[in-house]
């Protein structure tokens, strides 16, 4: 056996051991909430009783953590729970999509001095940004009145699974073997609620890393190669690679990151960048339905609302050429004024990214 047969075996048994320790972290984090009772659920839901806010969450949360992944995963297992309504979770999945676009924006500061570079480069990171935005505009209106896809993600749990309730639960080995390990936890917790939670992010966090990490170095040292005008012919094409990719190295910052510097280079144009962050758009919400599987339908029924969020938002968007060409529009525009004035691109960051949230949810709490 030779050493690059050898290291693949040993980076897919580490890939598969970080899994099981992340889906352990997720019911870990459902048993914590569920343990902590009715007062700690009162508490969380009275600052996410708002649903203007709970978007905002969502986004601050995400840029934190620096993954829409880990907020859609600890998302669902609040749903899970039953700390987090469905009708509350669905707008801070949207806020996360949109906290999940700042990772590249500022990947595209590496080229600031780089003049045609840097504009095509943030153009490239801001089409995410602005595609994501857009989509929250159109969208968190309907849902908000209509509450659209709220009954559409229960329709489909209904339809796989029966009884949408947090009672219906997943009856596989897999789960099985989950639940031990959560036990483990749980008793290394000393039956502390509290720690039992803390303990639990922490796993998931830094699983969902080191998974991230893994992936990378066994696909996206080789993936490069295929960047090049076959694969990104068509936009079909480019969207099913960006979604099979995201699925792939489970991070749509990663994802999209990766063409920021081959739009910089003139290797990408904006055009054919588009479709494959909306295809990572999908990609990305691979993570929470694989999360909620080791939970109840409830909890699956809110990451299904997160896969139909994005293919909407795609539907509504990508089909017709004027509302298609506005964030193209857009993020060459922003792209122009940024290489006129530094300043810009790092104001851009600060205020979509930090201070908007912040602000919103402080004023909420008063």
């Amino acid at each position: 056996m030779n050493k690059d047969t050898l290291r693949a075996i040993l980076n897919i048994v580490g890939i598969l051991v970080c899994l099981y320790l992340f889906l352990v972290g997720i019911n870990g984090m459902s048993a914590a909430i569920k343990g902590m009772g009715s007062e700690f659920a009162e508490k969380i839901l009275s600052t996410t009783s708002n649903p203007f806010i709970a978007l905002f969450i969502g986004t601050f949360a995400t840029v934190l953590f620096q993954s829409s992944s880990t907020t859609t995963s600890m998302i669902v297992s609040m749903v899970s729970g039953g700390v987090l309504s469905l009708g509350g979770a669905i707008p801070m999945i949207m806020g996360a999509n949109i906290g999940t676009t700042v990772t590249n924006t500022i990947v595209s500061m590496g080229h600031i001095n780089r003049g045609n570079e840097f504009k095509r480069a943030f153009a490239a990171s801001t089409i995410h940004d602005i595609f994501n935005v857009i989509t929250t505009a159109i969208l968190f209106p309907l849902e908000y009145y209509f509450h659209f896809l709220e009954k559409g993600a229960i329709l489909m749990g209904t339809f796989l699974f029966g009884n949408v309730t947090p009672d219906n639960v997943f009856h596989s080995p897999v789960k099985d073997v989950v639940k031990w390990g959560t036990s483990q936890i749980k008793f290394i917790s000393f039956g502390n609620n509290i720690f039992f939670l803390v303990l639990s992010v922490g796993i998931t966090l830094f699983m969902l890393i080191l998974i991230v990490k893994l992936l990378r170095i066994m696909v996206l040292a080789k993936v490069e190669v295929f960047f090049d005008k076959y694969i990104f012919k068509t936009a079909i094409r480019a969207m099913i690679f960006g979604g099979l990719l995201t699925v792939m190295v489970q991070s749509s910052s990663i994802t999209t990151s990766l063409v920021v510097p081959l739009a910089g280079a003139g290797v990408l144009t904006l055009r054919q960048i588009f479709p494959y962050t909306l295809g990572a758009n999908i990609g990305t919400t691979a993570t929470a339905i694989i999360a909620a599987l080791t939970l109840n339908v409830t909890a699956l029924v809110a990451a299904f609302a997160h896969l139909l969020f994005n293919i909407c938002g795609i539907l509504i968007i990508y089909p017709i050429p004027f509302l298609r060409n506005i964030p193209i529009f857009l993020a060459e525009k922003l792209a122009e004024l940024s290489v006129r004035n530094k300043s810009i691109p790092i104001l851009f960051i600060l205020v979509v990214y930090v201070i908007i949230p912040l602000t919103v949810i402080l004023i909420g709490e008063l």
